[in-house]
Parts: C-alpha cells; structure tokens; sequence
C-alpha cells in the first residue's frame, strides 16, 4: 500500500496558470483541461460560464474532449442556455465515432436522467466504456454509481482509477469511502491528494480529519474554514459541530 500512496502524491498536475499559458499558446487540450477547473472549482472559483468559454475554443482547436464537454455543457444549460435533444444528439454522435470523453458524458447525462426511459439503463454501459478507456471523470461518475447501488468494493476501485487518473473528484470519494471504515490515515492521504488537485471537498475532508484526530487542529480548521468558504456545505457542518 505504502508504494502506491507515494507514487500518487508524487504525481503533479498542471497549475491553472500553467494551463493558461498554454491555453493561450494554442494548445486546445489545456483549454480544455482549464475549462474543468472552472466548472469543478478546483483551484479556482467555480465559473461555468468561463468553463464553456474554454471548453468552445477547445472544440474549434480540434481537441474532441472540447467538443464533448461543451456539449455536456449545452445539456446542462451551464454558462449557456440549455438545448439537451441538440447536446444528446451531439454527444450520440461523437461516442458513435469513439470519443470516449462523448460516451463518458452521455453516461452522466442519462444517470441525471436527462435522456429517455430507455437511455437510464445505457449509462452505467456507457460510463465504463469511458473509464475504461481513461476518461477519469467517468470512472469517479461511476463510482457514484456503484456506491449508491450497495458495492462498496466497486466504488472504491473505480475511485482508485481515477484519483490515479488524475481526478481530484475521485480521490475525494476514496477519503470518504475509507472515513465510513474509521481508516483516517488513507482517508487522510487521498484528501490530501484531493486537495492538492484543488478539490473543496478533499481539503474539508483533510481537514475534518486533523480536526478529529487531533493531529493538527489548527490547520484543520483553517483548511475546513477554506472549504466552507468556496461552497463545501459538509466542511461548514463540521466547523459548527464542535461548538
């Protein structure tokens, strides 16, 4: 266990800033990954309408993950008005060519129910086709899934794959999965990782966990405090438990 911790702390994604720059530079994939960081709020404010803005310039750079995620985008009605038959028909298409990031993104859309009756039993099929390949959102997607469904043993292996993928989100719900087994040691390590990534929810996670534990209370409050702050509802919870 000791091994693979390490080796994910040791991973190191791009700074927003970086993104930027190469974003500017006209490098469409960094647009893209940009444009997540808005929409996740991770490492930055939380700005959908900035998100579609990158995610647009992506899809006109010919970065395919650009195209699909402006059409999860479109769906949602995030940062635009929404037309969900264009983006479903959109994102039909682009998965039908093999974009996995366009299958991932239908999988979520039909699991928030926004397709047909019929396309509710497509998502978790969809889903894993996009994991499998990569798509590292979808993995944490499915994760959701499969805790909500009662395999506990699923989710924490599809969050594995994607905290290791590189997805905040993911390491996140490995902190969780491993605080509901009282394990606050791996809790703590991939609420750290979370948080490195920019996750609200893995810093209140992290600092939930030096608060309890007594390790670092000051720094778990200041880190509960960051979170609350930028829309974690759990970490404000918490700083009000105590008192």
């Amino acid at each position: 266990m000791a091994p693979m911790i390490l080796a994910i702390l040791l991973v190191a994604a791009a700074t927003p800033a970086e993104l930027e720059t190469s974003c500017e530079a006209g490098m469409a994939k960094a647009c893209d990954e940009l444009g997540n960081l808005y929409h996740d709020g991770f490492g930055v404010h939380r700005d959908d309408a900035r998100a579609t803005a990158l995610y647009r310039k992506a899809c006109k750079g010919k970065n395919s993950d650009g195209c699909a995620d402006d059409a999860r985008a479109l769906a949602l009605g995030e940062g635009q008005a929404a037309n969900t038959a264009a983006a479903l028909s959109r994102l039909e298409q682009m998965c039908k060519t093999g974009v996995a990031r366009a299958c991932g993104n239908l999988g979520d859309l039909f699991v928030r129910k926004l397709g047909g009756p019929q396309d509710l039993s497509r998502s978790e099929s969809l889903l894993s086709r996009a994991c499998d390949k990569g798509v590292a959102r979808a993995c944490s997607n499915l994760a959701s899934v499969a805790f909500h469904s009662g395999d506990k043993q699923r989710a924490e292996q599809l969050a594995q794959r994607a905290c290791e993928l590189g997805d905040p989100a993911g390491c996140a719900h490995l902190g969780d999965l491993y605080l509901t087994t009282n394990d606050s040691l791996r809790a703590g390590v991939y609420y750290l990782r979370a948080c490195q990534g920019g996750s609200p929810r893995g810093c209140g996670g992290q600092g939930y966990v030096l608060l309890s534990s007594g390790v670092d209370p000051k720094r778990g409050l200041e880190l509960l405090q960051k979170a609350c702050e930028t829309g974690d509802m759990r970490s404000c919870d918490a700083m009000a438990g105590p008192q």
